[in-house]
């Protein structure tokens, strides 16, 4: 194992007892390591969401022998174990020669062992959402614009495998704080502003004229990809990509540091959706509300951008090295290299583009969009709006 000649770089690890950043600097430094790569040849998974194979019909008994068969089958067995006694014992092969001191060897990392070292540190909900990734069918969205209309590269919408309503708990979620407080803002000043009123006024307007209507939007709609796409009115979001974690120690080393909900969604979004109204000749009044998070879990990287470091792992867990974040911060690609913390300690450099390169090369691995379950709610405030 060999480095180049950049000498000790710093680096950060996350001190699991008080969840911060430690800086790893001059001698404790890492360095990079030229002969040794991130693998992504480990087979792909076996693909989810695929019929079962039937199982195999019996076998036919074999005939029953008679007592003859028997007699000479017991003679035959009494004839091979008399020649296994006979026969002696074959020469043992000679010892290999000793070549010298045994070099050290880099441990390989392959990229579908990451679930294992988030699950290490305790990122277990992140863990299932990429293994469910890499066991996914070839899909993605070619540009921004596909994804917001969950089309994929085939110009073909996304398959109902690639929408998950069951992994991602709202309770789980509104455990973190960053996400509750946002969660909160949304229910209790987001869906009272102007904006709001103006897009629920938009939602409801089919409505009108009908005489009195009371609406129970999930009658309407039979899923919440359903709802969301005709009742939602307002968000509220709640920023933590791996990339902005990292880009957070710069200023606050004791802040910044990825959890499972880093690691699960990143950045992603609280959306409330009207459940609930009651429309006369002039008025439109929202009763009830679901509140859910939306988000889409992929790879993607913009043209002409450098592509999102995701820090370097290997089983133990990621390490955050700020020449390679300030790299990508600034857009530029950094030279793509594992480093060593100690000899046999090699972390691996992963970002966006490595995920895509592994969709690429086994044509396998599937961005999907995140469903929430809901919250349901009746507004202590329902919200009026009058026809304009």
């Amino acid at each position: 194992m060999s480095s180049l000649s950049y000498g000790s770089i710093p680096y950060y690890k996350i001190n699991q007892i008080f969840w911060t950043w430690t800086l790893y600097d001059g001698e404790d430094g890492c360095h990079i390591v030229r002969d040794t790569a991130l693998s992504l040849d480990k087979a792909p998974p076996r693909l989810r969401d695929q019929p079962k194979t039937p199982p195999l019909p019996p076998k036919a008994p074999a005939p029953e022998k008679d007592f003859l068969d028997h007699l000479v089958a017991a003679k035959q067995a009494v004839s091979r174990f008399k020649k296994w006694l006979d026969t002696p014992d074959p020469p043992k092969p000679p010892r290999p020669a000793t070549q010298g001191k045994k070099r050290d060897t880099v441990p390989p990392f392959d990229i579908q062992e990451i679930p294992d070292a988030m699950r290490a540190t305790h990122m277990p909900v992140g863990a299932r959402l990429m293994e469910k990734w890499f066991a996914g069918e070839l899909n993605y969205s070619p540009d921004d614009a596909a994804e917001v209309a969950m089309t994929n590269q085939d110009g073909k919408p996304y398959p109902p495998s690639m929408i998950d309503t069951r992994t991602v708990k709202m309770a789980w979620i509104l455990e973190f704080a960053r996400a509750k407080q946002q969660y909160e803002f949304l229910i209790s000043i987001a869906i009272y502003s102007e904006s709001s009123r103006d897009k629920i006024a938009q939602k409801l307007a089919p409505y009108g004229g009908l005489g009195i209507v009371d609406l129970n939007a999930w009658r309407e709609c039979p899923d919440l990809p359903s709802l969301h796409k005709r009742f939602q009115f307002q968000l509220s979001r709640v920023n933590g990509t791996l990339e902005q974690k990292f880009a957070m120690f710069i200023a606050d080393q004791k802040r910044g540091t990825p959890d499972d909900l880093t690691a699960a969604l990143g950045s992603f979004s609280f959306y409330a959706a009207i459940a609930g109204a009651r429309i006369d000749r002039h008025t439109m009044t929202v009763t009830h509300i679901a509140v859910y998070v939306k988000d889409n879990y992929t790879f993607g990287t913009k043209p002409h951008e450098a592509s999102q470091y995701l820090g370097h792992w290997n089983r133990k867990g990621v390490i955050v090295v700020p020449a390679f974040l300030a790299a990508q911060l600034g857009n530029i690609e950094f030279l793509d290299y594992a480093v060593a913390t100690e000899p046999k300690s090699v972390y691996y450099p992963v970002k966006n583009s490595t995920f895509r390169d592994w969709q690429m090369e086994h044509r396998q691995g599937g961005d999907f969009i995140i469903y929430s379950d809901c919250v349901h709610m009746r507004l202590k405030n329902p919200i009026t709006v009058y026809y304009k």
